[in-house]
Parts: structure tokens; C-alpha cells; sequence
């Protein structure tokens, strides 16, 4: 199976801890870089061919990866500018295998991925989103699902009146076909959760919900940073 690694961002909620001087990817979660759990964890659950998607300061992760020894094929993709999490993928068209995993290099997470993609093939998903009770909701991708699973709404940052549209939000941690790109445009600015899967509800397409109470936690800021940090020396 192949994982796609969004790494692309500035990471500007961090620039306390970065100071623009390593991209956020970089930042130590004790003794290594958070890169490298999110690079373990998928090879862990049978990833084998890897693809990074950089921007920001993306030489720097370049020269991470050609110093370190992974278990599997791993190529870098540079943006020469932002394209954002969904125009990415258009820079890596002809690499992409039919089905593929979507991870996000700042996200932490324990999440069975082959159970995951099993829910995946069995609801014969176009995308397949894991989903959890947030306690951040205000600023995270609320979502609705019906009984079996499928999405019927995704509500971006609904700010401090979340509460009519509950706490479920996506994790930022996706199964995609390829066909993903028939949504995408080549050369806009997207964003996957924002733009391209509210673009792919409308149009009928199959989103479904994989429900978990497995860890996913956002290090997008110094205190959500903290939290892993505290988390992983237990």
C-alpha cells in the first residue's frame, strides 16, 4: 500500500518552537523528529512505497531522509509554491497507485490503518476519512455521518457556535482512489478538507467515516505540541 505525507506547510502556529529554521515536520517529539513517527507508524501497517510532499523549507526534509534508513521506497515531492494539501497531489499524479493512504506530517496518531483501509474496501469508498470526538472542534472540520457510515455534511472551523453541529470532527487521515483527482484542478491552491471533499459530496461521490477512538493528535501548536510530549513519556 502507498502513504502520501503532506509536509508542505510553514507551520506558522509553531514558529515559537521552529523560529523559520527547520520545517514543522522536523520538530523532536523527544529523541527524533515527528516525521519519523509518522514515517514508522505507516510502514509499520504496510506502507511500503512513500511519497513526501514538501514546501516549506523542504531541502531540509530532503537531506533528513537521504541520511536516515526507512524500510521502504521514499520519494520527495517539492512545491516550488503552495499548492495546498489538495494541490499537492497533482504534482505526484503519475506516482499515485489506485487506492492510497493520506497522512499529514504534523498529525500524531495510532490508528490500525489496515483495519482502516479493510472498512475502506468494504464500504467501497471513494475516500475514506477517520473520524473522532474532537476537543478542539471550533477550529477543526465538523462532520456528519448517517448510520452506515456515509458523510452527508462537513462543517470547516465553525468557530465558538460548534456546539448545533456536535464534536465529530475528520483527523486529518484519509483513504483515497485516484479518482480524487478528477476534483482537483492542476495549479490552483486546494485544500482537501475545505475545498475538493465538500466538492465530492455534491457530486455524489462515496465518503464514508471510519469512527475511532484511537489516538490523532494535531501538533499544529505549541500547546497541542505539549500534549504529545507529554503523552508518548507514559
Amino acid at each position: 500500500m502507498q502513504a502520501v505525507i503532506l509536509a508542505g506547510g510553514k507551520g506558522t502556529r509553531l514558529a515559537s518552537l521552529t523560529r523559520d529554521e527547520i520545517p514543522k515536520p522536523l520538530i523532536n517529539v523527544h529523541t527524533r523528529p515527528l516525521l519519523d513517527y509518522v514515517i514508522k507508524h505507516a510502514i509499520s501497517q504496510g506502507c511500503t512505497n512513500i511519497i513526501i510532499c514538501t514546501g516549506h523549507l523542504g531541502h531540509k526534509i530532503q537531506e533528513h531522509i537521504e541520511k536516515n534508513h526507512y524500510n521502504a521506497a521514499i520519494k520527495i515531492s517539492k512545491e516550488e509554491k503552495p499548492l495546498g494539501t489538495a494541490g499537492a497531489l497533482t504534482l505526484i499524479k503519475d506516482l499515485l497507485e489506485d487506492e492510497f493512504f493520506i497522512l499529514y506530517a504534523d498529525i500524531y496518531t495510532t490508528i490500525n490503518l489496515k483495519k482502516m483501509l479493510q472498512y475502506h474496501k468494504n464500504k467501497n469508498a471513494d475516500v475514506t476519512i477517520a473520524v473522532h470526538k474532537s476537543d478542539h472542534p471550533e477550529d477543526s472540520t465538523v462532520v456528519r455521518i448517517d448510520n452506515s457510515g456515509k458523510f452527508t455534511a462537513m462543517i470547516n472551523k465553525p468557530g465558538k457556535n460548534w456546539n448545533p453541529y456536535g464534536n465529530l470532527t475528520q483527523t486529518s487521515l484519509y483513504i483515497a482512489k485516484k479518482n480524487i483527482l478528477n476534483f482537483i484542478p492542476e495549479g490552483k491552491v486546494l485544500d482537501l478538507a475545505k475545498d475538493v471533499y465538500p466538492a465530492m459530496l455534491k457530486k455524489n461521490q462515496k465518503l464514508f467515516g471510519y469512527q475511532t477512538d484511537e489516538y490523532a493528535k494535531d501538533m499544529g501548536t505549541p500547546e497541542r505540541y505539549k500534549k504529545v510530549l507529554q503523552l508518548l513519556k507514559t
